[in-house]
């Protein structure tokens, strides 16, 4: 009988067993039925009504128009009274850009007379040729002294416009002396705008040297605009080290100008709200102290402000009235044109001369005013010597025997007979009790120094008005009147005290 051999089994490999978990077969994966899955969506907020207010809600009143339009921050559609020297400046730089030339301008003028916004009303005037196609493209860059902490970082703002690199101070005076010294054919013209010159005076005037030296190069394409607020601040920092300086000098605002000034600036405003004789006698005012068109709108905005709560105070009809007006947040139902309609134009909510003086007794009788009205004579006739030696050297700066100087140089002129008899005199020591006044007078042409200085120099410093920099020697310190020096000669103009030294001229 024929047996099928059967198949022998292989005893010799060895088989890991297969865990069974390996063996079943995957499951899908299957989300629970009890837990449902939901897809979160962002919150969406519904802005309420009372969140919007419209422009036509702000500005509904005539007086909101004319504050708005009468602040210093406003940009003006064209510049009144400034046509001549707007003019002067244009052509100048179009010359220099078309011809490829460097060039330096010198603009000078006192605080608020327009320097810094003809120059750029200028600057835009030329970006809109350009991109005309009228004139060649040109680099513009702004270096405002004042926003910089040390003035050799106008080196570094300057590099940073031309080439989009921020290196140090160093670096990019090294990088700016080659720029301007080598040709270069795709090089652009370059117009820097240096406000507040008087800022950037070091101890051996390197910086504006610079910049004043840079332009007369050659290949450098540089065209600089330096505004500053002393018309000689080149030639007592600089020692005539400049040949080529081109003058536009900025005179004063007068009286007229001021008027057109506020006038076009309240064009368009419903209503009479400023009383023509109202502009008339603030412009009078300012043009006799400093012809500052800043001070001018500040006056009448005020003003306006003035105005329009003693126009709401006598149009209110009820308390509700009054604290609808007074809300914080618009209401849906009610609308500020029912409350200042556009024809308001009523005798106690208009600005008139008497609205102008309160204005103007505000803005002189803040605290720093009391308080400069109130110091004794010895500290205004210091104060009435650092301001001349400000707008003598053009330098905020003055070392303190410079002021002395300047002090008694004030006190030997000024139709002041409290200053020739108290201050210009020499101390009396022990045994000179029977020196006769004649003789006091006589020796004021001999005094050292003028007496209560010292004192008043610790006074005012403590005080915060002036900036001592104490030195091995006395006199050899530097001061630096830390306030405007147009808020000194506001304060002290009208004061007796005060006559003969300078303040009201």
């Amino acid at each position: 009988m024929a047996v099928t051999p059967r198949k022998k089994k292989v005893l010799g490999a060895v088989f890991t067993p297969k865990s069974r978990r390996s063996v079943v077969s995957p499951q899908k994966l299957i989300t629970p039925t009890h837990k449902r899955v939901s897809v979160k969506k962002p919150l969406e907020f519904t802005p309420l009504g009372t969140r919007f207010l419209s422009p036509s809600r702000v500005l509904s009143s005539p007086f909101q128009i004319a504050r708005a339009r009468l602040h210093v921050s406003s940009v003006p559609a064209t510049l009144p009274c400034r046509e001549q020297e707007f003019a002067t400046v244009y052509s100048h730089l179009v010359a220099a850009i078309s011809d490829g030339s460097g060039s330096c301008v010198y603009i000078s003028g006192t605080p608020g007379t327009g320097k810094t916004a003809t120059v750029r009303e200028v600057v835009s005037q030329l970006h809109a040729a350009a991109q005309d196609e009228e004139l060649d493209d040109f680099v513009f860059v702004e270096i405002n002294s004042m926003k910089v902490t040390d003035p050799h970082q106008s080196y570094s703002l300057l590099w940073e416009a031309l080439k989009g690199e921020r290196v140090s101070p160093s670096h990019a005076l090294d990088l700016l002396e080659r720029e301007f010294a080598n040709p270069n054919p795709r090089r652009k013209p370059c117009v820097v705008l240096m406000d507040e010159l008087d800022q950037l005076v070091t101890k051996n005037q390197s910086v504006m040297y610079n910049f004043f030296n840079w332009p007369g190069l050659r290949h450098s394409r540089l065209i600089v605009l330096a505004v500053a607020n002393t018309m000689d601040l080149p030639e007592r920092t600089l020692s005539n080290k400049i040949s080529s300086l081109t003058r536009i000098a900025f005179p004063g605002y007068t009286h007229d100008q001021l008027m057109k000034i506020i006038q076009s600036r309240l064009e368009g405003v419903p209503g009479t709200v400023v009383d023509p004789d109202a502009v008339q006698f603030a412009s009078r005012k300012v043009a006799a102290v400093s012809g500052d068109a800043r001070r001018a709108l500040d006056i009448c905005r005020r003003a306006v402000e003035i105005a329009e709560l003693e126009g709401l105070n006598n149009d209110s009809g009820d308390d509700d009235d009054d604290n609808d007006l007074f809300s914080s947040t618009p209401s849906k139902a009610g609308s500020r044109n029912d409350r200042y309609p556009l024809n308001f134009n009523k005798t106690s909510g208009k600005v008139t001369i008497n609205t102008i003086k309160q204005a103007i007794n505000e803005a002189t009788t803040s605290p720093l005013q009391q308080y400069l009205r109130s110091l004794p004579l010895s500290s205004k006739l210091l104060l009435a010597a650092i301001v001349a030696r400000i707008r003598r050297t053009g330098i905020s700066e003055s070392t303190l025997s410079d002021v002395i100087e300047e002090a008694k140089r004030i006190g030997k002129m000024a139709d002041n007979v409290p200053i020739q008899e108290y201050l210009l005199v020499e101390p009396l020591y022990s045994g000179q009790n029977n020196v006769t006044m004649k003789g006091l007078r006589n020796a004021t042409t001999q005094a050292a120094r003028v007496l209560g200085l010292s004192a008043a120099t610790v006074e005012l410093m403590d005080a915060g008005v002036i900036g001592v920099e104490s030195r091995k020697g006395e006199r050899t310190g530097r001061i630096r009147l830390n306030i405007g020096d147009e808020e000194v000669k506001l304060a002290l103009k009208d004061d007796l005290q005060s006559r003969g030294l300078g303040f009201s001229a």
